[in-house]
């Protein structure tokens, strides 16, 4: 159950509010108040929770929830107790749901006094700005944006309404839309890396582009972005972006794309809409990833992936196949050691 020290619950609802709110249906007792959002495992009275996973179908029946958000399918394993919130995807329910109970709470706007703020920069309405944050010549910030406690938001950096700039974050040479949340620690527009290998060594290649990035967008912890060579790196609206993860320069990130901790991604590749990337896995430099492909973790993508293709392993291959290897590797694995026994 969410600590009340640092979740404010804005419950409680009818169970019939929620329905309605989010039109689903509901089977069993409509008048139910629901107060709070648990686990299967650890829900009381009151609590609504919800099933996705099917390992979780054994705690369902036995379950004190009151309410729980169910998909079709799952109907006949649910006690009779439960009232039921019926839905095409209960995972997307309950985040729903979760918002109504648990969104972000609305900020009292405030411009700390030790901040500092370049008088040619221009500020939204309803703008929070915390201690000792740096915002630099000609930046913009949009209305009801949030900027955390020593952010740096360079010259002529823009950040979009609604958006939040959580402690310690670095934003240069960028471009922020609106409705982003930025973690603590991410750093954007840093230098590519770029360098031009002479007889007498390495040449600096001085990297003149941006970094874009659209609506929607979450950018998870201590992850780098860099900023293009000459044309710039693109993140498509309502992507998001685990911890951890390091874009090259030129890098171009279509719009619904989910990139897991610790990914790196080579310079100038670019990947289609609605792709999928493991964690841990490494794209070499200038690939193209088609749309809706799905990188497996810890794979190394030596080569263009097709639209809707999924790989994994290293150097990556269709899924299948390298299945089959690994099964393969497994039982030479096995007969090698009985010959020795």
């Amino acid at each position: 159950m969410p600590d009340s020290r640092f979740f404010k619950n804005k419950g409680s609802f009818s169970v019939m509010e929620i329905a309605q709110r989010f039109n689903c249906e509901v089977i069993g007792d409509k008048n139910r108040i629901i107060k709070d959002i648990a686990t299967l495992e650890n829900a009381g009275e009151g609590d609504i929770s919800f099933l996705y996973n099917p390992k979780y179908i054994e705690q369902i029946k036995t379950t004190k929830a009151s309410a729980c958000i169910i998909d079709e399918k799952n109907i006949p394993v649910a006690p009779p107790h439960l009232t039921l919130l019926v839905t095409d995807n209960s995972y997307v329910l309950y985040a729903k749901i979760t918002s109504l109970f648990y969104g972000a709470a609305n900020l009292i706007a405030n411009i700390s006094s030790t901040a500092a703020i370049a008088k040619s920069a221009k500020i939204g309405e309803n703008v929070t700005i915390e201690d000792f944050a740096f915002v630099g010549e000609n930046a913009e910030i949009g209305d009801n944006a949030y900027i955390g406690a020593h952010t740096y938001i360079g010259n002529g950096v823009k950040i979009g309404d609604n958006s939040t700039i959580h402690p310690q974050a670095y934003l240069t040479y960028c471009t922020i839309g609106s409705n982003c949340i930025i973690h603590s620690g991410v750093k954007i527009g840093q230098d590519g890396f770029g360098f031009a290998v002479g007889k007498e060594g390495a040449e600096k290649v001085l990297q003149l582009g941006s970094v874009i990035v659209g609506n929607n967008v979450e950018i998870g912890a201590n992850t780098c972005i860099d900023r293009g060579t000459i044309e710039d790196t693109v993140i498509g609206d309502n992507t998001k972006i685990d911890n951890l993860v390091q874009l090259g320069h030129n890098v171009v990130i279509g719009k619904n794309c989910f990139v897991v901790a610790q990914v790196g991604i080579a310079g100038s590749t670019k990947i289609g809409d609605g792709v999928m990337i493991g964690g841990q896995a490494g794209i070499a430099g200038h690939l193209n990833i088609g749309d809706g492909a799905k990188i497996a973790a810890k794979s190394g993508v030596m080569q263009d992936v097709e639209r809707e293709q999924m790989v994994g392993g290293a150097p990556a291959m269709n899924i299948r196949d390298w299945h089959r290897i690994t099964a393969m590797l497994k039982k030479m694995i096995k007969g090698g050691g009985s010959k020795n026994d």
